[in-house]
């Protein structure tokens, strides 16, 4: 019902009226079995309930009862509303031609807590409800008291040490459901390296196929006791960036999914259906909120070896390092100081074990030129696999001893102004050699959104730094960019906000795309929906959503002259191709 709406469900809505009272509340009463007990409609004054796309508790419900002459709803053991009982809402729209009323699901909920009056005067009760999520976080149920609850990375063969199996983030997502919190109905998507999704990377069935370990967990979890089921799914969540978890709104099943980025998605509403229900707009952007860099410090690495002794030639980097014995080991982590810049594709060779590639952590492609730095200090992580009857070796990088990532919003152009860094040099402003060097950080990406309002061109930087607590979790460069980028797109973005209030409108949901054009332009814009709330007493829906641009950088599509593709930098142009380059003509809405 919330992914698909009809023709039967927009003609439904524009022939309400609230006068007339062709809309109706249902609550239903669900024992401990989720078994139908009784309704409370009969009872109700007044009610609300909202969506936040933005929060672990996603959905959130208030409503007003007052007894009737022949029945008391009072908080009591063998009441409709106490601790054991649960509450599914639906609210009807009226259908004149068939007489009947027509319900969509408005989740279903625990009563958080209630409130009641008694006197001469009033007689009512209050109550407050949220979804399911609140059994899992502590409030109510899902707290646990084991000493350690430990998830590790990989099973390995006791007697020789090789890794045997390695354990899956989605496997223990819903081992963590089933065992710890007796869910079974649930719709759990893989969770893991962004390249090995579809709705990223074309060739994203040959990436699964050539990185085994895409959606493993990458190293022991451990939770210790007093800890929430919550606390555990949601460390398993946010192993990588853009996921989210709720309970549903149909069936109350728990989802575990890729948040959805809209590109190819259709229109759920356009403009000119809004424009029929549209009763008042509000736009604000939050000012104090907007950031347009993002810096990400994650895990401290720490190393099983470390040398200082290291040569090198022909593109490889001989390292002896003490106490390193045997042969290379899956998982070691090992930090060397690099003694010259690589070239692209460089190989290492510790204590003569045979040269071994280095490669990127996050999507395994060989290392580019110049990522490696003389004098700095490198983890490497190494990956040892038996393919088709021989070992195949290959050092990860996982970053300097700290890991460390920028990500900077920007219109993508030269900017032809220079400045002098503290080495005494001329850098050209807002270029990455700009960033790397007053920032102190090697890794840096350009976020390139030619018309974005919150560039550090229009804006100046304003910097959000990201650092301890679950950023301590992320144990390479390549992660913390990516990480980077995602918090960057969300403070860039979900600032832009415009609110407006409809009619009754049951069937909305976050992260859904619609278009609209505010009051006073003629411009329609595409936005995304971030939060909902309907109001049941008057029946109106007040939606929040930000304007939408796409997450993954795409030049404006202009004419194709060298004067004007001549402004941007070869760091920019070099992500396109010839083709794309040729297609810049004329501009585009995001």
């Amino acid at each position: 019902m919330t992914n698909n709406i009809t023709q039967e469900d927009l003609t439904l809505v524009l022939s309400q009226s609230a006068a007339a009272q062709t809309m109706k509340l249902k609550m239903e009463v669900l024992d401990s079995n989720q078994k139908i007990i009784g309704t409370l409609e009969p009872h109700l004054t007044g009610g609300s309930m909202s969506i936040n796309g933005e929060s672990d508790i996603r959905r959130t419900a208030g409503f007003d009862l007052q007894p009737t002459i022949r029945e008391k709803v009072k908080l009591e053991e063998n009441g409709l509303l106490w601790l054991n009982k649960d509450i599914r809402m639906s609210v009807g729209l009226f259908n004149s031609r068939t007489g009947q009323y027509r319900y969509y699901p408005l989740g279903t909920y625990i009563c958080e807590n209630a409130s009641g009056t008694y006197d001469a005067v009033s007689d009512s009760l209050s109550v407050s409800c949220a979804d399911f999520t609140k059994k899992l976080d502590g409030t109510k149920n899902g707290q646990l008291g084991s000493l350690i609850i430990r998830y590790p990375a990989y099973e390995e063969n006791e007697t020789t040490g090789e890794v045997i199996r390695r354990n899956i983030i989605r496997n223990a997502v819903i081992e963590t459901l089933e065992k710890l919190a007796r869910i079974t109905r649930h719709r759990i998507d893989d969770i893991g390296e962004y390249k090995a999704f579809p709705e990223y990377n074309d060739d994203w069935q040959q990436y699964r196929n050539e990185h085994e370990t895409w959606n493993a967990i990458p190293y022991d979890l451990d939770f210790s006791a007093g800890c929430s089921v919550l606390s555990i799914l949601t460390a398993f969540r946010d192993l990588y960036p853009n996921y989210e978890m709720f309970f549903d709104m149909e069936q109350n099943t728990f989802v575990c999914q890729l948040k959805p980025m809209c590109y190819e998605d259709d229109l759920y509403l356009d403009d000119s259906f809004l424009q029929k229900v549209l009763i008042s707009e509000n736009t604000s952007v939050d000012m104090t909120t907007v950031r347009n860099i993002c810096e990400i410090w994650g895990k401290v690495i720490e190393t099983d070896f470390y040398s200082e002794e290291c040569a090198y030639a022909g593109n490889t980097y001989v390292s002896t390092v003490a106490g390193y014995e045997n042969d290379y080991a899956d998982g070691d982590v090992i930090g060397i100081k690099i003694p010259a810049v690589n070239q692209a594709g460089p190989y290492i060779n510790i204590n003569n074990f045979g040269p071994a590639g280095i490669f990127s952590e996050a999507d395994k492609s060989p290392l580019t030129a110049g990522v490696l730095l003389p004098g700095a200090v490198y983890a490497f992580k190494i990956k040892k696999n038996h393919i088709d009857g021989q070992d195949v070796v290959k050092a990860c990088l996982l970053g300097q001893w700290q890991v460390h990532a920028l990500n900077v919003l920007t219109n993508g152009r030269k900017s032809g102004k220079f400045v002098t860094g503290p080495d005494g040099k001329s850098y050209e402003l807002y270029s990455r050699e700009y960033f790397q060097k007053f920032y102190n950080c090697e890794r840096v990406d350009l976020s390139i959104v030619p018309n974005s309002p919150f560039t550090v061109e229009k804006l100046g930087e304003i910097l959000d730094v990201k650092t301890d607590g679950e950023y301590d979790n992320i144990t390479s460069d390549d992660l913390a960019a990516d990480r980077a980028k995602w918090e960057n797109w969300k403070n860039c973005r979900l600032t832009d906000n415009i609110t407006i209030t409809t009619a009754l409108l049951p069937f909305l949901d976050v992260n859904k795309k619609v278009s609209y054009r505010r009051n006073g332009s003629d411009t329609e814009r595409q936005y995304i929906i971030t939060s909902v709330s309907h109001d049941f007493s008057g029946f109106t829906s007040t939606i929040t959503m930000y304007r939408f641009y796409p997450l993954y950088e795409k030049l404006i599509k202009e004419a194709g002259t060298h004067r004007i593709l001549s402004e941007y930098s070869h760091g920019s142009l070099s992500r396109y191709t010839h083709r794309e380059l040729n297609g810049f003509m004329g501009d585009q809405e995001y």
